[in-house]
């Protein structure tokens, strides 16, 4: 079998590497690679995945025939060039960039003459400040090229700015960070793909968050969405016209957007799969694409043309909730959930009695989540209620005894 290489290896990478396995030799790059990778995988490389020459050198090695990730931003860009730098199917890695930048984002969709919510790239607390004096009101901060909404920050005054820039600025890779009118609209997301510069949506879906005052993570994303279809077509459009603005030659897309009176405006675009499996489970619930097979036949340079996409079969998305910090006293409902037919991929078995939590909830990594399924929204919204209500866990915390964190 041909070699592929496949970067990243946290839990949303794994349905990749299992299905790659069963065609090729997969190799893996990533700074830790745990146990359960490890029945599917040839051979590894333990690199930072942003380490791009590094991981030429081992691709070149070992005569790889394509290079992928799915589900993570960070790894983008490695990818891009090495398969740029080895003559292999990819975006470019200038293109890498495009979509890994959200500065590069704002400056691109400036150029095609898509309306922006006011920002400014800054580089200090200083350019900071004199930018929030010019626009006021609350702001957000982000880190230009983060993942899982790391250094990702509410400034709702000066100060507030002044307190939360150095943490922004630490998970920016130049440590520029992008200062942006806050905007509490709606949200959707929606998840495309490119074959030769063609560009096709998928499926559009509604964000909805958590309810805490330092967690900028989403509780659920749900698809299809349950907007009008005049809004849902402008929204649709509005992704097209970026996608191919930005000219993505191949690959898998999930971009974001929230509205701000009547107008919509791009949170961020990726080339790669939404997270959290939306990419591996949610995409192919959706429509029926074999989001995996997808990746590796364009990684390789088998998929030739658009591939068949079905009608919305169902109604999915994800659930996520968070663990308080503290010790997990009790778990309870762990496997009874898991045999529910309705429940798919899921991260359940990382809730273990015993097990002291020590992460906070200031951003999504240290979420844990589970795909559902059902015919109908308001079903669907039934059988989240019955997951919630099955799966019981108590942690005991410096505020005493608390239950899972779903809203």
């Amino acid at each position: 079998m041909e070699n592929i290489l496949i970067i990243g290896a946290g839990d949303f990478q794994l349905p990749l590497v299992q299905r790659a396995s069963r065609s090729y030799n997969v190799l893996l790059a990533a700074p830790v690679i745990s146990d359960a990778f490890k029945p599917y995988i040839a051979d590894s490389l333990l690199t930072d995945v942003r380490d791009k020459e590094r991981i030429l050198e081992y691709a070149r090695e070992h005569s790889v025939c394509g290079v992928i990730t799915d589900q993570t931003d960070i790894a983008v860009r490695s990818v891009a060039y090495v398969a740029e730098n080895l003559g292999l199917p990819g975006i470019g890695y200038e293109t890498g960039h495009l979509f890994t930048d959200k500065s590069l984002m704002r400056k691109r969709m400036t150029e095609l003459g898509i309306k922006l919510l006011p920002n400014r790239t800054v580089s200090s607390l200083e350019e900071a400040l004199a930018y929030y004096d010019e626009i006021g009101g609350n702001v957000i901060i982000k880190p230009l090229d983060t993942q899982g909404s790391r250094g990702v920050q509410i400034c709702r005054s000066a100060n507030d700015l002044k307190s939360k820039y150095e943490e922004a600025s630490r998970w920016s890779s130049n440590h520029s960070v992008l200062i942006e009118r806050y905007a509490t609209g709606r949200e959707f997301l929606v998840e495309g793909l490119a074959v030769d510069y063609e560009f096709r949506n998928l499926c559009i879906g509604d964000t909805l968050y958590f309810d805490l005052p330092d967690a900028f993570a989403a509780k659920s994303r749900i698809f299809p969405t349950v907007v009008d279809d005049e809004l849902r077509q402008r929204v649709l459009d509005l992704n097209t016209k970026i996608i191919t603005g930005f000219g993505l030659r191949q690959g898998i897309t999930h971009s974001e957007f929230i509205m701000d009176g009547d107008d919509i405006y791009l949170i961020e675009t990726a080339a790669r799969g939404g997270g959290v499996f939306i990419s591996s489970d949610l995409i192919h619930l959706s429509c029926g694409l074999d989001t995996e097979g997808f990746l590796l036949d364009i990684a390789s340079g088998k998929q030739k043309g658009l591939p068949e996409i079905l009608p919305q079969q169902c109604v999915c998305g994800y659930l996520a909730f968070y663990v308080p910090v503290g010790k997990v006293l009790r778990v309870s409902g762990v496997s009874e959930v898991q045999a529910l037919p309705f429940v798919h991929r899921n991260q359940l078995d990382k809730l273990k009695a015993g097990v002291s939590n020590t992460e906070g909830h200031t951003d999504k990594t240290s979420r844990i989540a589970l795909i559902i399924s059902a015919p109908d929204r308001a079903t669907f919204e039934k059988r989240a209620a019955q997951v919630r209500e099955m799966l019981q866990v108590d942690t005991e915390t410096a505020d005493g005894i608390k239950p899972l964190i779903w809203e």
